[in-house]
């Protein structure tokens, strides 16, 4: 008697590393951003209408399940320093378990009456605290209701002889807004993050909620993407992919909500030009995603609607380890 075929669980595809045609000599660090999806934000359609909510089963989104998940993704990449995004467990949950990772954080959450924030953390054995800044993104210059936030926190290696110091910048820009107001939004990030640096590298870990889109002339600027590019600053994701004659990645957001699904590259790691991409971390391929998941995200086995993203950056040594000897 033939035994009936065994139903295998789905898993969730592989992920690529791409590497850089190129090298650089300085000091080595891995960065992950990630919008986690804030407990506040994940609803079941089930539990809400028809038209309303993720269409995955309600236990999926069930912090006390999600958060295990989201401790595993968070970890498992092995990051230096995380930038995340729709924080809204921070005290109860992500600074005491990265704490016992071995991780020093901050968090400031948006204006009233939202819930959720954004956070950086780094590995206190690799770098010492620096000053911060947090800002609000107003609209223009009224005091803006639930406005974002942004974080500036300057970091210092440990061995201040194997690297100079950097400055990461995490923001999540508004979702339920247009281009115009977004990059409202990304003028007044660049102005504080020029006035903070004091010429130190930068890091920018953003959802920036507007849709890269193809290729455009480089004068002409039409979305917060095309801004921070026309700032100076350098997306690593697209910086390698073009080495490699792609482009990456293909989606970061793939919302898998009752009404239908909604697709786009809303997140990105962006660097200031002294900063070499050595490596990113490519996303799930899309039509596998697509075939195993109807759901698409968040689902039983990735907790977000966003995907993370990690790279590896080279940050150059200066003339500060003269300076210092």
């Amino acid at each position: 008697m033939l035994r009936p075929a065994r139903c295998l669980a789905p898993r969730l595809p592989l992920r690529q590393w791409l590497h850089a045609t190129d090298t650089a000599q300085g000091q080595t660090i891995r960065v992950l951003h990630w919008n986690l999806l804030a407990d506040c934000l994940a609803k079941s359609s089930s539990l809400l209408s028809l038209r309303r909510g993720f269409r995955c089963e309600a236990d999926v989104l069930l912090w006390e399940r999600r958060r295990e998940h989201l401790k595993q993704e968070i970890l498992q990449h092995d990051a230096d320093i995380l930038g995340l995004c729709e924080v809204d467990h921070f005290e109860d949950f992500l600074e005491p378990e990265l704490s016992r990772a071995g991780f020093q954080g901050t968090f400031k959450r948006k204006r009233s009456p939202a819930k959720d924030g954004v956070a950086v953390f780094w590995k206190a054995d690799r770098f010492e605290e620096g000053v911060r800044r947090a800002i609000f993104l107003e609209y223009g210059r009224h005091r803006t209701k639930g406005a974002q936030v942004a974080v500036l926190q300057r970091l210092w290696p440990r061995d201040r002889l194997s690297g100079k110091g950097i400055v990461v910048c995490v923001a999540h820009l508004r979702a339920s807004a247009d281009d115009g107001f977004r990059m409202q939004q990304a003028s007044s990030l660049m102005s504080a993050l020029k006035d903070f640096s004091r010429d130190d590298e930068q890091v920018i870990l953003a959802d920036v909620n507007s849709i890269q889109g193809a290729d455009t002339n480089e004068a002409e600027i039409m979305n917060v993407y095309d801004y921070f590019s026309a700032c100076g600053l350098r997306c690593v994701y697209t910086s390698i992919g073009r080495q490699h004659g792609c482009r990456i990645p293909s989606y970061t957001t793939w919302a898998g909500w009752a009404s239908g699904d909604f697709k786009a590259t809303c997140d990105h790691i962006f660097v200031s030009q002294g900063v070499h991409a050595k490596a990113v971390l490519d996303v799930p391929n899309a039509e596998d995603l697509e075939r195993g998941f109807p759901e698409r995200l968040p689902n039983a086995l990735f907790p977000s609607d966003h995907m993370s993203l990690v790279a590896d950056l080279v940050i150059p040594d200066t003339a500060r380890a003269a300076q210092l000897a």
